[in-house]
């Protein structure tokens, strides 16, 4: 049974490499990204940085209008393109031809004709104030003011033909879960590649503030986000000399929302963390992007000197994280602290969240929160509650 397992995984594997290794991007994937690309010239000596997520028809059905609802709401707070939505700069990958024509639907939602007005360029609408955000002023803006009438999302659609365990629900570790990651890293390293910063989102999230500025202010080369709500610097690489002399351990790291500089030793880093995968699958059936990611980094990055950082978790919360989210002062970040774990603030009698809880947040992660009709329900109250400025509850019951 187990080997049987095996074989399908390595079988749908193989659909991302050729005989000289991981496939390269098909020219939709490279116009997808040029026209989804954001201008960093106003934060960074690179040029671009894109945003990149993928989805299957059950994602699309559910989570995905969610993710994209909120990326709308939101607007780039500096540059060239200040004001802009964020769904204008997200290149979405879908599995299969039904999941490319619903990903094309909401591109469409609204009177926008399909193709129009999509690339990001000049100011859009709902340009907000720089947000306050606790004091991080430069972590983004404030509330976008939402106008969604009479637009279709952004967002470029492009089809990976080559992913062929594309479709359908999958539990975890099943064949369907442990393909993804191949068809993930692939995303990464083709963005990479073509020069670009990239930030990888999963579908099921809600972003409410531009993070942008956040990603290039830290001097991370890597950014991964965190498994737990546990105290520690986010301006700390790994390898530094302040964090080696602690003599802490790095934390469990989060896949679902990963930033990459595009550099050379970054993208060395990204084919390696591919190439593992790939020797590893024939004989490991269940192998996790996420579990090869963290040991693949952590070597990697030392090699290359780099600086491989992990998001504020007060900032990019999780719904693996207690009650209404991660929290903790910035006096409390100290040697004796780093690396311990930190209570989660508490709801009202409800188990509800409220604006005191999220008002800092850049966005919020839906893992632990069950199926996706589930997640969906959790995102769209985030939302509701976000915008309309009352409690919501947030957390699976």
């Amino acid at each position: 049974m187990v080997e049987a397992k095996t074989n399908q995984i390595a079988k749908f594997s193989k659909s991302h490499f050729t005989t000289h290794g991981a496939r390269l991007p098909t020219p939709e994937f490279v116009a997808a990204v040029g026209a989804a690309a954001i201008d960093i010239t106003h934060l960074s000596c690179r040029k671009s940085m894109v945003m990149i997520g993928m989805a299957n028809e059950e994602a699309l059905a559910h989570t995905v209008p969610l993710f994209l609802r909120s990326l709308r709401r939101a607007s780039l707070s500096g540059g060239r393109q200040r004001g802009a939505s964020l769904d204008r700069h997200l290149v979405l990958v879908a599995w299969s031809e039904q999941a490319l024509a619903d990903c094309r639907a909401l591109q469409g939602k609204g009177n926008r004709p399909n193709g129009e007005g999509r690339e990001g360029e000049g100011k859009g609408k709902g340009e907000g104030r720089q947000g306050k955000g606790e004091g991080r002023e430069e972590e983004g803006e404030e509330k976008g003011e939402g106008k969604e009438v009479g637009e279709g999302y952004g967002h470029q659609c492009v089809r990976d033909a080559e992913h062929s365990a594309g479709t359908g629900s999958f539990g975890f570790h099943d064949a369907g879960f442990n393909s993804l990651g191949f068809a993930k890293i692939k995303y990464i390293l083709n963005g990479l590649s073509l020069g670009h910063d990239v930030v990888f989102l999963d579908t099921d999230i809600v972003v409410l503030r531009d993070p942008v500025p956040y990603f290039l202010s830290r001097r991370a080369d890597l950014f991964g986000s965190m498994e737990k709500c546990m105290i520690y610097n986010d301006t700390h690489a790994f390898h530094s000399p302040e964090f080696l002399r602690m003599k802490k351990r790095p934390p469990p790291i989060n896949i679902g929302v990963l930033y990459f500089k595009a550099t050379a030793g970054v993208t060395r880093c990204v084919y390696n963390w591919m190439w593992d995968m790939h020797s590893e699958v024939q004989g490991r059936p269940r192998i996790w992007d996420q579990d090869i990611y963290g040991k693949v980094m952590i070597k990697c990055t030392a090699t290359h000197s780099l600086r491989f950082q992990v998001l504020d978790p007060r900032l990019f919360q999780s719904a693996c994280f207690p009650f209404c989210g991660c929290t903790y002062d910035d006096d409390v970040i100290t040697r004796e602290n780093i690396g311990r774990f930190s209570k989660g603030q508490r709801g009202d009698d409800f188990g509800r969240c409220g604006p005191q809880h999220w008002g800092g947040w850049l966005m919020r992660h839906f893992p632990c929160a069950g199926m996706t009709r589930t997640k969906a329900e959790l995102m769209q109250n985030l939302l509701e509650g976000y915008y309309d400025n009352k409690t919501a509850q947030i957390n699976r019951q």
